[in-house]
């Protein structure tokens, strides 16, 4: 009898726990359907309009894995009115922790209306998928994203700016000063035909191989409530770029900074760029007609006086009273 007990003992208790997390999986599962089903009765009481073929909360005993199948969304006008039809949504997360939560696009995703009255998009992705990390008071306070041989094929209407991305890296998180500070990098950018003139792209090309910034947003609460910048910047709102680079053709640059917005709502501040040869840079911006012709031996001497390091010559940047400086040379203008 004891030995049978030995042996029983173990393979109850195995299948005790068994149980136990199977109960506690089930009802987690119907908590987060009901609390999926809440979500979605909130987004469309703000006016958005959610259809899906199917909704599922699966993954036992692994994980938990919601799915929206043919999910169709159209927003409101006053969120821009676009539609999106996805061939499926899924989020999924372990059963330890669900503060943490990876949500993953199926395509290729088709938008009406995004890039103005009549646009038809299609977008499409090997990769795409965001991670939210939430707070015990349910609130998001770190987030990443990664964006794999995004392509963008205008179907109807106005082409958007970009065409594809070979890879796009994105993090953020929102710190206990309330600052938010976030990493981005895009490698490999196409820009749509049309968005440059003939005489930028001649001169810098239609690809970027490279775009990055890191950067920390202050008082952040004041920009997220409403996305009002005049309230951020009454608020002291700073966006402080701490690292920056662009490899753009003959524009080679590393640059950090500090920003703010002026009482028009208009970008206010100063980079320090630094440029690894200015003298192309400066006959790329004559030649693309950034500059005046007139400027191109101002831009020179300012390069020839600035200070030089090993990542090459450093010229300030400054955008102010609504003007566009590089070193002495008027680039143009924030648009109103």
């Amino acid at each position: 009898m004891t030995d049978r007990l030995r042996f029983i003992l173990p393979f109850g208790g195995i299948l005790l726990v068994f149980a136990l997390y199977s109960i506690y999986w089930f009802v987690a599962s119907t908590q987060i359907r009901a609390a999926v089903d809440d979500w979605v009765s909130d987004q469309e009481a703000a006016g958005y309009v959610i259809e899906r073929e199917a909704l599922t909360v699966s993954g036992y005993p692994y994980r938990f894995q919601i799915t929206f199948r043919e999910p169709r969304i159209t927003a409101p006008q006053s969120d821009g009115g676009w539609h999106a039809e996805l061939a499926a949504l899924q989020a999924h997360a372990v059963p330890y922790d669900l503060s943490h939560w990876i949500i993953r696009f199926d395509g290729p995703a088709f938008v009406h209306d995004l890039n103005g009255p009549g646009s038809q998009l299609e977008l499409g992705a090997s990769d795409a998928r965001v991670s939210l990390v939430y707070n015990e008071a349910g609130e998001t306070e770190r987030v990443g994203a990664e964006l794999m041989d995004f392509t963008v094929l205008t179907r109807a209407g106005a082409a958007p700016g970009i065409q594809s991305i070979s890879a796009l890296y994105l993090n953020g998180i929102v710190e206990a000063n309330n600052t938010l500070h976030v990493r981005i990098m895009a490698e490999d950018i196409v820009a749509a035909p049309g968005v440059f003139s003939e005489d930028v792209q001649r001169a810098f090309g239609y690809r970027l191989d490279e775009a990055r910034m890191e950067f920390s947003v202050t008082q952040w609460a004041a920009l997220a409530h409403n996305a009002d910048a005049r309230a951020w910047s009454r608020a002291g709102g700073l966006l402080d770029i701490t690292d920056a680079a662009l490899h753009w053709g003959p524009a080679d640059l590393t640059a950090v900074g500090e920003f703010t917005m002026d009482e028009f709502a208009r970008p206010d501040g100063r980079m320090s760029l630094r440029v690894t040869d200015p003298d192309t840079l400066a006959e790329a911006l004559v030649e693309a007609g950034l500059i005046p012709e007139q400027n191109r031996e101002a831009l020179r001497v300012a390069a020839m006086l600035a200070p030089r390091g090993p990542e090459g010559v450093s010229l300030p940047f400054r955008i102010r009273d609504g003007g566009v400086y590089l070193g002495p040379a008027r680039l143009g203008g924030t648009p109103d």
